[in-house]
């Protein structure tokens, strides 16, 4: 097994967006994780369930996406 950082997307309840949801990365893994949790980004979200269309219509998390690319994982 690697010590790769390891991660997961899901989209969370989010007011910056006009959807109300946004796709947030996460420390760990899903199966994991708790019912809140602290996205890459520095916030700190209240995990659910999506539905499939939440996935399709929340837009992914900028500073998370930024955070992972650039390595400097929280």
């Amino acid at each position: 097994m690697t010590n790769a950082a390891r991660y997961f997307w899901l989209p969370v309840a989010d007011g910056s967006h006009g959807y109300g949801l946004t796709r947030h990365a996460f420390p760990g893994r899903r199966a994991n994780a708790s019912t809140a949790a602290p996205a890459h980004c520095g916030k700190t979200f209240a995990l659910a369930v999506p539905s499939e269309m939440d996935w399709i219509c929340a837009p992914t998390c900028q500073e998370c996406n930024d955070t992972l690319k650039a390595g400097h994982a929280r």
